[in-house]
């Protein structure tokens, strides 16, 4: 019998490695944000997949300065967000086709490469996805698989909407 867990949650890259994220922009602790979800995907025996990080593999430097929307938002960085997409896109069609679950994808509020509702723009807060998400959901929307973001400041909502989106899953499988 094959007892390996048959559900994955692809996660932002700054997740599980805060380093990704650019300076001056960890203000919350590792323990605040960062481990109740894991914790929870550990605990409900979920395959963790990190996405790429688009931003760094993007200027190949861990060191950057924070950047907004109006400084990524150009060719060259949409089809850098572009080309990642594609490639996860093909790793999530592989596990769905081999009987797996993508039981979410979370993002990071804010970003503007991997949020998911909310960004910070020079025109004050939008209501949209981040240029990589947004790339990577017209790739999959028809897989129905729940995009959510993480708010750093409201971890208890996120964690809340991750863990009702796992215990579907849990009665699925």
């Amino acid at each position: 019998m094959d007892n390996r867990s048959k559900r994955f949650v692809f996660v932002p890259f700054c997740l599980m490695a805060q380093a990704y994220q650019a300076q001056n922009i960890v203000k919350y602790e590792w323990k605040a944000t960062i481990k109740p979800f894991m914790n929870l995907l550990i605990d409900n025996d979920v395959n963790i997949i990190q996405m790429p990080c688009v931003e760094s593999s993007f200027n190949d430097s861990l060191i950057r300065e924070p950047k907004g929307l109006s400084k990524y938002n150009n060719e060259e960085f949409n089809l850098h967000c572009e080309n990642l997409a594609i490639e996860v896109a093909k790793q999530i069609k592989a596990i769905i086709k081999s009987g797996y679950e993508v039981s979410a994808i979370l993002g990071i509020e804010q970003s503007p490469s991997c949020c998911v509702n909310y960004i910070y723009t020079n025109k004050g807060m939008e209501n949209r996805m981040g240029l990589y998400i947004e790339k990577l959901y017209t790739k999959i929307k028809d897989e129905n698989i729940p995009i959510i973001g993480i708010n750093r400041k409201y971890i208890k909502k996120s964690l809340n909407e991750l863990k009702k989106v796992l215990e579907k899953t849990n009665n699925r499988l």
